[in-house]
């Protein structure tokens, strides 16, 4: 995992660019234990530093394939990431942080660092985190399993008899307006 102390970066910037292995990333996302997604290969990253007051400015691309589990058939596929971002670092400490409040649209690239260093592999993931689907499906028209027999509906129908869901609002069918 990278990390970058604050010193090392120069007046210029800095230009970074490295890889993550998956077995490194696997127990990192071991930490993370509801995120149920694994990393096919590896974690591609390259970013550019700049420091500005004790600020730092990181605009970065990140790519990936992680291996997800389709929400219908279950079944695990690949999925590419591949995203840019900018970001902004000011120091944790001295920070003042009200219970409650709005972010406007330029707080939400804003991030915190502390102890002078800057965990780069931890930004580059949480990119790839932020563009996983909330609802990963194998293929856009995935039929799912049978809710009786578990059949996969992509592969084979099955015999099971399906009738209709009975819903509360069917008494609305008979209703008549005057």
């Amino acid at each position: 995992m990278l990390t970058l102390k604050l010193e090392d970066i120069p007046e210029e910037g800095l230009e970074l660019k490295w890889q993550e292995d998956p077995l490194e990333l696997a127990g990192y996302l071991d930490q993370l234990s509801e995120i149920d997604f694994s990393f096919e290969g590896p974690l591609k990253s390259e970013v550019s530093i700049k420091k500005v007051g004790r600020s730092v400015l990181i605009r970065g691309e990140v790519e990936a394939v992680v291996l997800l589990r389709c929400g219908r058939c279950l079944k695990e596929f690949p999925h590419p990431i591949a995203t840019s971002y900018d970001l902004h670092l000011h120091p944790l400490k001295g920070a003042t942080f009200k219970e409650e409040m709005d972010l406007s649209h330029d707080e939400l690239d804003m991030g915190f660092y502390e102890g002078g260093e800057i965990q780069l592999s931890e930004i580059a993931c949480e990119q790839i985190f932020l563009e996983i689907p909330i609802q990963p499906l194998c293929q856009e028209g995935c039929r799912g399993l049978c809710s009786q027999c578990g059949t996969d509906l992509n592969v084979s129908t099955c015999q099971c008899v399906h009738k209709g869901l009975d819903s509360a609002f069917q008494v609305l069918k008979a209703f008549k307006l005057p």
